[in-house]
């Protein structure tokens, strides 16, 4: 008996070596499939309406308390839910969370020419929590999933009982200079740095989008792994962005009118979006409140996850007045 704990870790350990340095795909593949449910209780499922078939994250809360906060998650530009795995794994287990998807990222599905502007993205966003029988819940977005969450707030005010916003890309529409050189990079038409194509690009994204790249960095085959699980998707990501910058919404009305009691966050060390956007959005935002957090960059949640978490569960625990039905 003795032996055999001690070979079982061992033989574990030289299998994951070996797929990590033969096998990098098998890695990433795995982490997609299993990692949600392995880290915070996530199961995978999937829901299907108007064509699009929405690949999403659900826990439900243990003992299905009545008046359970129901959670949603969106993730940012070329992301996908297993972004705020880590994050969750430190939230309550009394809260039904959902992590989605959204079109043309991670798993769920993408129809060309279906309009993915932020209204178009709200729309959809709409379609999915209707036919999944969600009216009421607690919205937390970070990067393009913020954007989204703040005009599906502002859209349909009496379904959002509060907002979590992390770092949403829309500060530097309202000042210039609020425009980061990588923003510039990104909307000006030329090379996106969020759409690398070989792995030295790749690692250049991590030093932008991260404040600790080298703590994520890893070896060329299993960068080169996760380079090749993104390239197929990079058609979608393009008609996403220019939908996005085709019609770019007043965030100066937008933001003024959300009423749903919201939190701005925003790591300290941003180098996409300004981090004195949150001060301007603060401003804006009437019934809102704002965190920096301190050595983060623009991915709080991969960045920051134990900080995101004890953050969220304050506001949200403090906000939750409101049931579903």
């Amino acid at each position: 008996m003795l032996l055999w704990c001690v070979s079982f870790p061992c033989a574990a350990a030289t299998l994951l070596a070996v797929l990590y340095w033969c096998y990098p795909g098998v890695i990433v593949q795995g982490y997609k499939k299993y990692a949600g449910y392995l880290i915070a209780g996530l199961h995978r499922k999937q829901l299907t309406v108007n064509g699009i078939t929405y690949a999403y994250f659900e826990r439900l809360p243990v003992g299905l308390v009545k008046d359970a906060p129901a959670v949603l998650f969106l993730h940012g530009f070329t992301a996908n839910k297993t972004m705020w795995t880590m994050t969750i794994r430190d939230l309550p287990k009394e809260w039904w969370i959902i992590v989605l998807d959204m079109p043309g990222h991670g798993d769920t599905s993408f129809v060309q020419n279906a309009g993915y502007c932020a209204n178009g993205m709200v729309t959809k966003l709409n379609e999915f929590l209707e036919a999944f029988g969600l009216h009421h819940l607690h919205i937390v977005g970070t990067s393009l999933g913020a954007l989204v969450a703040a005009n599906f707030a502002y859209q349909y005010p009496t379904k959002v009982i509060s907002l979590s916003l992390l770092c949403p890309p829309v500060a530097h529409r309202l000042s210039e200079d609020l425009t980061t050189e990588a923003m510039k990079a990104i909307e000006g038409g030329g090379k996106n740095i969020l759409l690398p194509n070989d792995v030295e690009e790749f690692h250049s994204m991590m030093d932008i989008v991260f404040h600790h790249p080298d703590r994520l960095k890893f070896h060329r085959r299993m960068s080169a792994a996760l380079l090749d699980e993104q390239l197929p998707k990079y058609d979608c990501f393009k008609e996403i962005i220019r939908d996005l910058l085709k019609s770019q919404e007043d965030v100066k009305t937008l933001t003024e009118n959300i009423t749903a009691k919201t939190l701005v966050v925003w790591g300290e060390h941003d180098k996409i979006c300004h981090p004195s956007g949150a001060a301007l959005l603060h401003k804006l935002i009437k019934n809102s409140e704002i965190v920096i957090i301190k050595n983060c960059g623009h991915a709080i949640p991969v960045d920051r996850p134990r900080k995101t978490a004890k953050i969220l569960e304050k506001f949200i625990s403090q906000n939750r007045s409101i049931s579903n039905g």
